[in-house]
C-alpha cells in the first residue's frame, strides 16, 4: 500500500495532464458506446425496413462515433505518453543525483550490475507501468461503464447474471498478478547479476585471457543466463496463461448470450436489432474489460519494481557542515580517530598533528590502513573521534568548499571516453590551454600530441604510467591546498617517477601533501613518514629511521 500511494504523490503533479488523458477516454467511450446503439437502427430500420434515408443517416452516424472514438484515443494516447516520460525523465534525474550524492561507502556495497540494471530495466518496466498498465485502470473502464450502461438498457436481467463472472475475474487478478509479479522480481535480480557478470568480463578482459579463465566466465554468465531465462519464460507464461483464461471466458460468455438471445428473437420477445445492438456492445466490452483485468494484474506484479526505485531514491546522501573552508592556514589536528566497516574496524584511535606545508608520507604493508586514513581526511569516510581543519570539525566544514581547496590522487586513475582537454577541465573548468599544457608538462606527459586527442573509456588507449600521468596533471591544474597521495607513480618508470615527484615536490613546496607509496625512495623526500600496522600507527618521525624500524619489524 505504501507503494501506491507514493506513486500517486508523484502523479499528483501531473494533474492536468491526467485529466486531458481522462477527457480522451471519455471521448473514446462515447464514440464506442454511440457505435453499439446506432447498430439497432442498422437492423430494425435498414436491413429489416430497407430504408435509403435510415442507411445515410445510420453510416453518417457511425462515421461520426468513429471520428469521435479516434480523436478521444489520440488525445489520450498522448497526454498518458506524455506524463510517463516526464515522470521517467524526472525519476533518472532524482537517482542519478543520488547516486553522485551518496554517501562513499554506501555504493560500494552494492553490485554496479544491480545498480545499472535499475536504472536502466527498473527505470523502463517503471514507464511500462505508467505508460501501459496503469492507464488501464482509468481509460478503459470508462468505456466499461458506458457499455454496461447500453447492456443494462437492452437486457437488464441478462446483464445482471453477467455479474456472477466478476469473482472470477477478481481471481485471476489475484492469482496471476501475485506470480507474474514474483517472477518480474527474480527477472530484475538476476539481470542485474548478469550485468554485473559482463561488467567483471569487460574490466578484467586481459586477466581472463591470461589465466585462460573463459570457461569459469562462461559458466557464471551460463547460470545468470539461465536464471533470467527461466524466471522471464514464467512471466510470460502466466501473463499468457491470464490471457488465454481471459478470451475463453469472453467466448464462452459470448455464445450463452448468442442462444439466449437467439431464442428470445425467435419467441418474438426482442427484436434483432435489440439482440445485435446487444451483441455489439458485448463483443466491444470484452477487449476494455480483459484491459481492465489485465492491467489490474499488470499494476500488482510491477509493485515490486516500484520497490527497488524507491531504494535508490533513498540512498542515503553525504552530509554537509555550514562552514565554508578558506584554505589550511595552521594544521591538522587528529584525535582518537576510529573507522568501522560492519563489524571489522579499519582504523584504530589515530592521533597526529600535520602542520600546514608538511610533507607527510605513509607506509605500510597492505591492508593497514593508509588509504582509509587518507579516505577520511578527505572527508570520504563517516569516521568516530576528530578530524579538524584550523580547529574546525570537518564534519561541520561545507563539503563543497572543501573539496575545491584538496586534490584526492587515487589508486584507479579515472579516466573517461573524451578528449585529453574535456578529461583535465574536470579539476579546473575555467582552465584555459595554456593552463592545461602547463600542467601536462609538469606531470610528463610528453605522450599527448594535442589536447584534442580522444581517449578511451577507462583509459584502453593509455599505459598504467600514463594514466597516473594524465590523472596527475589534473592535480597540477587545480593547485590545491592539501594534496592526497595514494600510490600516485606506482605504475611509472623510475627515470619518469623521479621526474614527476621533483615537479610536485617543487611546485606544491608550500602546500601540505600526504603520500602513501610502497616505494622507498618516495618516501625519503618528505619531511616525517608514519608507519601503519593492522589500523595503527606504529612508528613516526625521520624518514630513514621509521624506514629501518620498519623493516626490522
Amino acid at each position: 500500500m505504501d507503494n501506491v500511494k507514493w506513486l500517486l504523490l508523484r502523479l499528483k503533479s501531473y494533474w492536468y495532464l491526467i485529466l486531458f488523458a481522462l477527457l480522451g477516454s471519455l471521448l473514446e467511450s462515447a464514440g464506442t458506446t454511440g457505435i453499439s446503439l446506432v447498430v439497432k437502427n442498422l437492423v430494425n430500420n435498414v436491413f429489416l425496413v430497407k430504408n435509403y434515408q435510415e442507411l445515410i443517416k445510420v453510416v453518417l452516424f457511425l462515421l461520426a462515433f468513429a471520428f469521435l472514438n479516434q480523436l478521444g484515443n489520440f488525445l489520450a494516447s498522448i497526454f498518458i505518453n506524455l506524463y510517463s516520460e516526464l515522470e521517467v525523465k524526472k525519476t533518472r534525474k532524482e537517482v542519478f543525483n543520488r547516486l553522485l550524492k551518496a554517501q562513499y561507502g554506501v555504493l560500494s556495497k552494492n553490485s554496479s550490475g544491480d545498480i545499472i540494471t535499475r536504472f536502466i530495466s527498473d527505470m523502463q518496466a517503471y514507464r511500462s507501468l505508467l505508460g501501459d498498465h496503469l492507464p488501464k485502470l482509468f481509460r478503459d473502464p470508462i468505456t466499461v461503464v458506458a457499455l454496461l450502461g447500453v447492456l443494462f438498457y437492452r437486457d437488464w436481467l441478462l446483464t445482471t447474471l453477467l455479474g456472477v463472472l466478476l469473482p472470477l475475474l477478481a481471481f485471476a487478478v489475484r492469482y496471476f498478478g501475485h506470480k507474474k509479479g514474483k517472477y518480474i522480481r527474480r527477472l530484475q535480480e538476476n539481470v542485474g547479476m548478469m550485468t554485473q557478470s559482463l561488467t567483471n568480463v569487460l574490466k578484467g578482459y586481459e586477466n581472463i585471457k591470461t589465466f585462460s579463465s573463459e570457461q569459469r566466465f562462461l559458466r557464471w554468465f551460463e547460470d545468470f543466463n539461465e536464471r533470467v531465462f527461466k524466471a522471464g519464460m514464467k512471466s510470460t507464461l502466466y501473463s499468457t496463461t491470464n490471457s488465454v483464461f481471459n478470451f475463453a471466458l469472453g467466448y464462452l460468455v459470448v455464445s450463452v448470450i448468442i442462444l439466449y438471445g437467439g431464442v428470445r428473437v425467435i419467441q418474438g420477445d426482442l427484436t434483432p436489432g435489440d439482440f445485435v445492438s446487444y451483441i455489439t456492445a458485448l463483443f466491444l466490452i470484452h477487449q476494455p474489460l480483459t484491459e481492465v483485468q489485465k492491467g489490474l494484474m499488470e499494476v500488482k506484479a510491477s509493485i515490486p519494481i516500484l520497490t527497488r526505485i524507491r531504494e535508490l531514491l533513498h540512498i542515503p546522501q553525504e552530509t554537509s557542515g555550514d562552514i565554508t573552508f578558506q584554505g589550511l592556514k595552521e594544521g591538522i589536528n587528529i584525535r582518537d580517530l576510529r573507522i568501522k566497516l560492519g563489524p571489522e574496524i579499519l582504523l584504530k584511535g589515530i592521533n597526529l598533528e600535520i602542520k600546514k606545508g608538511e610533507k607527510i608520507g605513509i607506509i605500510g604493508h597492505t591492508g593497514s590502513g593508509k588509504t582509509t586514513f587518507l579516505r577520511a581526511l578527505a572527508g570520504l569516510l563517516l569516521y568516530e573521534g576528530s578530524i579538524k581543519y584550523d580547529e574546525v570539525e570537518l564534519k561541520e566544514i561545507n563539503k563543497e568548499s572543501f573539496r575545491r581547496r584538496i586534490g584526492f590522487f587515487t589508486q584507479q586513475p579515472f579516466i573517461f571516453a573524451g578528449s585529453v582537454r574535456e578529461n583535465l577541465l574536470i579539476a579546473k573548468p575555467d582552465a584555459n590551454d595554456q593552463e592545461i599544457k602547463r600542467a601536462l608538462e609538469l606531470s610528463a606527459c610528453d605522450f599527448v600530441k594535442s589536447l584534442d586527442e580522444p581517449l578511451e573509456e577507462g583509459g584502453r588507449n593509455l599505459s598504467g604510467g600514463e594514466m597516473q600521468r594524465l590523472t596527475l596533471a589534473r592535480l597540477f591544474l587545480k593547485n590545491p591546498d592539501i594534496i592526497f597521495l595514494d600510490e600516485a607513480t606506482s605504475a611509472m618508470d623510475v627515470k619518469t617517477e623521479q621526474i614527476v615527484l621533483k615537479n610536485i615536490f617543487e611546485f606544491f613546496k608550500d602546500k601540505t601533501i600526504i603520500l602513501v607509496a610502497h616505494r622507498f625512495s618516495n618516501i625519503l623526500l618528505c619531511d616525517r613518514v608514519l608507519a601503519f600496522k593492522d589500523g595503527k600507527i606504529m612508528a613516526q618521525g625521520n624518514p630513514q629511521q621509521v624506514i629501518q624500524f620498519f623493516l626490522q619489524q
